[in-house]
């Protein structure tokens, strides 16, 4: 029976009256991890539960779960030595008593304080996690729970904030620093390790000793056929067995793929901590409504969606939800809400951030986008609405009328832009001028294995991933336009520009020596983040699930190739990276206009 009890403590450094206490003889690392892992789990539901807190101050069973996470935090830090996370968890553990027995109220100003505990705390936590002893300077925020405790603040006087008391300088870069603070606080920190379900782990290998007595039971066939020389029964053997493999291969790969998959909600119960922050410094009152917090997603991909989330809550907040009094003039309750959902269709999932507010005034967008020289007068006129909304991704763009740390400078939708981009996906806004916006972000479920659209050009065949097409339509040459230089197809009142792929890869013509003469082309229609455009080939060769391997050090990168991919009759065909193709045409034009 494996030993529980924990390890004596020996050796013990103490670094300052107030720092952390660590075993220089190195601390069980198991009960250490566990301890990190179960404290940001806590940390990270208590910050949902504050805020939830604060507007239904009378659930007596949400305090009392806050207050029992605190008490578990300060217990188990008191165990192993982390006494600044012990004497921080005590003073908040203290406050929480008060609330609970009604002697002292909830308040912004009560809230504002137990927030920033558990933002102190989740630094403490980091230092742990990256073996760093370095003490933080907890006096202010140690002063601020004693204030609440003396009946300071939260015993029903109206108190300004005492995290302005403690503000010097100028106002508006104390309000800009906050609001970056508020936002770098919820960026996604990557993490190498991942918890996977018992009973995933269970199935996975239930599979792999299903595939160990298929592969078996194939050599087993394969040595009975030398010695029998029984083709007919040989070749229906043969047949069973690799149908039964073909079976288990899916269903591994499926399990595999499954392993990685986390529910989304461990991202967005970051969020409302964000939104009432940024709301309360922007003096604004928003609601979020968060749904779809089950559907799963892969973790790489998780990890890289967090920013662009940020940006896009952020967004609605700062340039979406009106002020309390315009919203009442308007007609509106004098509270915002955002909508944060996803949702699962097919291979895809479906991630909507949409607002109540102001909306987007489409000529205004078009003003600022001639006034930034991003798009000229000709292409302005003949920019249908929905397009003209795509126009906030690029570089510089912002109709924000001040510029402030975080806002006005037109770089928060250009890293959505960018991220999103780089996961394959796509980006669709929706806006009506007045009543709010919905921006719709299409992910793929995950990155390991894609399904691919296989596509001939002249002798060459390649893989688009299927993540990045719309639809493929069938088009006369005589319905191809030239608009800037560029040529381009009308498809549902949007002007779509074409990119051949025989030019970009520069492939052989066919065995005449010239191109073929018939007028009817296939088009593949991309989008990649907010940018689209169709891919011009000869056929369409069907659908195919392929996995991406790396072209190796010898070809290295490749432009407009994101990798290769082995199909079932023995031959590699290249995936095309449909995010860079565009970037090759250009560098292309450029080079011809020299």
């Amino acid at each position: 029976m494996r030993n529980t009890a924990l390890p004596a403590r020996r050796e013990w450094k103490v670094t300052g009256k107030e720092g952390l206490i660590m075993n220089s003889m190195a601390q069980d690392a198991e009960l250490v991890q566990e301890f990190l892992n179960e404290t940001t789990e806590l940390l990270d539901n208590v910050d949902n539960d504050l805020v939830e807190l604060e507007t239904d101050t009378e659930n007596s069973d949400l305090l009392n779960r806050i207050f029992r996470a605190f008490h578990t935090i300060k217990g188990t830090s008191s165990f192993l030595g982390y006494d600044q996370l012990v004497e921080l968890g005590h003073a908040a553990e203290d406050v929480l008593s008060l609330l609970r027995d009604k002697e002292r109220t909830v308040t912004p100003e009560v809230m504002d304080i137990l927030l920033e505990s558990v933002d102190r705390l989740n630094i403490l936590v980091e230092q742990i996690k990256n073996d760093s002893i370095k003490e933080i300077d907890l006096s202010g925020v140690l002063e601020d729970l004693q204030k609440i405790k003396d009946g300071h603040i939260g015993s029903g006087e109206d108190v300004t904030s005492v995290k302005e008391d403690r503000q010097t300088g100028n106002s508006e870069t104390n309000a800009a620093a906050k609001e970056k603070k508020n936002t770098d606080k919820f960026k996604t920190r990557e993490s190498s390790t991942i918890r996977v379900d018992v009973e995933r782990l269970d199935s996975l290998m239930n599979l792999v000793g299903e595939l160990v007595l298929e592969r078996n039971r194939l050599l087993q066939v394969n040595r009975e056929f030398r010695v029998q020389h029984d083709l007919q029964d040989y070749t229906e053997k043969v047949a069973d067995t690799t149908e039964r493999i073909n079976f288990i291969t899916a269903e591994l790969q499926l399990s595999v793929l499954k392993m990685r998959m986390l529910p989304i909600d461990r991202l967005f119960k970051k969020y409302p901590r964000l939104i009432r922050d940024i709301a309360r410094d922007k003096q604004k009152k928003v609601e979020l409504v968060i749904s779809g917090g089950e559907t799963e997603l892969d973790k790489t991909v998780i990890d890289q969606i967090g920013d662009p989330i940020v940006h896009l809550l952020r967004n609605s907040i700062d340039h979406g939800i009106e002020p309390p009094e315009k919203r009442q003039r308007a007609g509106k309750p004098r509270t915002g809400k955002i909508e944060l959902s996803a949702s699962q269709e097919g291979n895809h999932i479906i991630i909507k951030v949409r607002d109540d507010g102001g909306g987007m005034d489409i000529e205004k967008i078009k003003q600022k986008a001639l006034d930034k020289k991003i798009a000229t007068e000709a292409q302005l006129r003949g920019m249908s609405g929905t397009d003209a909304l795509q126009l906030i991704f690029e570089p510089g763009f912002s109709t924000a009328e001040q510029v402030s740390d975080l806002s006005g400078r037109g770089v928060g939708m250009d890293v959505v832009r960018n991220n999103i981009r780089n996961l394959n996906g796509i980006i669709d806004v929706q806006s009506t001028y007045g009543s709010g916006s919905t921006i719709i972000l299409k992910l793929p479920l995950t990155l390991a294995v894609i399904q691919a659209l296989i596509v001939e050009v002249q002798a060459e065949i390649y893989a688009v991933p299927l993540a990045s097409v719309i639809e493929t339509i069938r088009i006369d040459t005589s319905e191809i336009k030239t608009i800037d230089h560029r040529e381009v197809i009308r498809h549902r009142d949007s002007v779509i520009p074409i990119l051949y792929l025989e030019r970009i890869f520069d492939v052989l013509q066919d065995e005449a020596g010239h191109e073929q003469k018939n007028s009817l082309k296939y088009v593949v229609l991309i989008a990649i983040a907010e940018k689209r455009y169709g891919l011009v080939v000869d056929r369409l060769l069907g659908q195919e699930e392929v996995v991406i391997k790396s072209l190796g050090e010898y070809l290295g990168n490749v432009p407009g190739i994101a990798g290769g991919t082995i199909t079932g009759d023995g031959r590699v065909r290249l995936i095309l990276d449909t995010a860079n193709v565009e970037e090759i045409v250009k560098e292309q034009s450029y080079a011809e206009t020299r």
